[in-house]
């Protein structure tokens, strides 16, 4: 495991060529448990050229750095002049004041550290998901991802985030005897291309399918569940009556007297609070058409989704997750072919909502939490975890917006990103480029294949902390971030955690709870508001 593990560190290695071009004596000196033999192997898989240099290690020797009598033993054996040595290590007490009681010089190795601290883990055993939590709060980590606040984030946050949860992936698909798993666009994006580049150990066949709310809400709609119809003109945002029944796939202009007869003006009309059942009572006027334009759309579209499954008959849906109407809606849009195959869904989290869409041919599982548990967990999720996940997850291709029929068969038709939508993709790569650099330090432990062992939820741990205790620096990058304020509405788009005035900050009244209430990350708009504004957090 050490073998897989080490690499070389940039400031010693350039140190220790340093010395050998300069004609110096180098003699290494550990502390370590391990024979010199082993160290000097370890050395060498690392690329140093140690074949002419002395190794000393205390599990041999029965003497060590951290009593001071290892340095006595190499000088006599080695006969070092005290006055022209210098003795370079990491460890304050072994490897300075000690090698300074016996007058060498010393230089301390400061460019790395190993205080891991207390283990919060130990009953569980996880001893796997916690020591790479603690790898990277160590210095030498900075070496491995950008001097970039976005970059840092999605190494130290996203990228143990998605180790764990894309190791619980392929495990499931494995336990699941899965034959094609589906990953969908845009939020699996980054999802799909670090299973393919970094989980090659029983891969199984996979593609990538463009689908989103919007496109999938005008082909997969077959029946009309009262409970399942909040999605369709959700959001913190007030809509039009006119963009409500678009995300229908319905033109308002053709069911005016409807929209007249529940209560409404006219389609231009944006209903304000307590009309909500207004909205519900249209929507449920006008099921017919819209389950009628979505057959419409099934007998020329469908084909897309069903090409994907064609020949197989297990087949995962992969996705960020919450609710399963998309996964519900696209089982759907197969017809027939539904009740022949076994659709499962593998999430990052579901919630309490996906009892509604799960059936005996419609599985879901989610990793982090699963139907809303537990509550703990899902309560982070919708208290800005969502919004924040979505971010790290965003891809600049354009979300689905509905399908063309061609000679060449069914294609996905996408939207132009909005001048608004444009500078959020840009924030979102540069914290991707820092998953993906996380992804090539832990390279070494994924490529064996130990999947299992790897889906620890402790390496969620970072992500739960951003949402519910922010430092200032994450604030900083994050709280004016903004998010789609509903499906089909990458335009309309809402700051996930706004800056009040001074005065409201100072005298919290009914603006901030207005606020609080309209804010995605909750927790953010509370420490960006604090009273205590010139306070920072760590």
């Amino acid at each position: 495991m050490e073998k897989i593990v080490l690499y070389k560190n940039a400031r010693g290695s350039c140190l220790f060529e340093k010395a050998i071009s300069d004609g110096c004596k180098v003699i290494l000196i550990s502390d370590m448990y391990l024979p010199s033999a082993i160290l000097k192997e370890l050395l060498t898989s690392c690329g140093y050229d140690i074949s002419n240099i002395p190794v000393y290690s205390s599990g041999e020797e029965r003497y060590s750095k951290n009593s001071g009598k290892l340095f006595s033993i190499v000088k006599k054996n080695e006969n070092v002049d005290i006055a022209s040595w210098i003795h370079v290590g990491d460890n304050v007490h072994a490897d300075i004041l000690n090698a300074k009681k016996l007058g060498i010089n010393t230089l301390h190795a400061d460019w790395s550290e190993y205080n891991h601290g207390i283990s919060n883990h130990w009953k569980a055993k996880d001893i796997i998901g916690e020591s790479i939590c603690k790898t990277l709060l160590l210095k030498q980590v900075s070496a491995f991802h950008q001097n970039d606040p976005l970059n840092e984030i999605g190494f130290k946050v996203f990228g143990p985030l998605l180790l764990g949860y894309v190791s619980w992936l392929a495990n499931q698909l494995k336990i699941h005897k899965i034959d094609k798993a589906l990953f969908l666009a845009r939020d699996a994006h980054l999802i799909y291309k670090i299973y393919n580049e970094y989980f090659s150990e029983e891969h199984v066949k996979c593609e990538y399918l463009y689908i989103s709310r919007a496109s999938a809400y005008m082909v997969g709609m077959t029946d009309w569940p009262m409970h399942r119809i909040w999605h369709l003109f959700g959001g913190k945002n007030k809509k039009s009556i006119k963009k409500i029944l678009a995300i229908a796939g319905l033109d308002a202009s053709e069911h005016i007297s409807d929209i007249h007869h529940v209560g409404f003006p006219d389609e231009e009309y944006i209903p304000v609070s307590g009309e909500e059942h207004k909205v519900h009572w249209l929507i449920n006027k006008l099921f017919p058409y819209i389950l009628l334009k979505n057959t419409q759309h099934r007998e020329v579209y469908a084909d897309y989704f069903k090409t994907a499954c064609e020949g197989y008959k297990n087949i995962a849906l992969i996705d960020v997750g919450w609710m399963g109407n998309i996964q519900s809606v696209f089982a759907r849009s197969l017809g027939a072919q539904w009740a022949e195959k076994q659709i499962h869904g593998f999430y990052l989290a579901t919630f309490a909502g996906a009892n509604d869409n799960r059936s005996i041919y419609n599985k879901m599982f989610g990793w982090l939490t699963n139907y809303g548990h537990p509550n703990d967990k899902c309560d982070l999720f919708l208290s800005g975890g969502v919004e924040i996940m979505e971010f790290a997850m965003a891809d600049n291709t354009g979300s689905t917006i509905g399908y063309k029929k061609t000679d060449n068969g069914i294609i996905p038709v996408r939207e132009d990103s909005s001048g608004s939508e444009i500078e959020y993709l840009k924030k979102a790569a540069r914290l991707q480029s820092g998953i993906i650099s996380f992804f090539e330090y832990v390279k070494p432990l994924i490529q064996k294949g130990n999947y299992a062992a790897l889906s620890s939820v402790v390496l969620s741990e970072p992500f739960f902390e951003l949402i519910a205790r922010p430092s200032s620096a994450q604030l900083d990058t994050l709280s004016s971030l903004t998010h789609s304020e509903s499906a089909g509405s990458n335009a309309e788009r809402i700051v996930l955690a706004k800056k009040l005035p001074l005065k409201d900050k100072l005298f919290p009244g009914e603006n901030y709870i207005k606020e609080l209430n309209a804010s995605y990350w909750k927790e953010g708009f509370k420490r960006i508001n604090r009273k205590k504004f010139w306070a920072k957090y760590n």
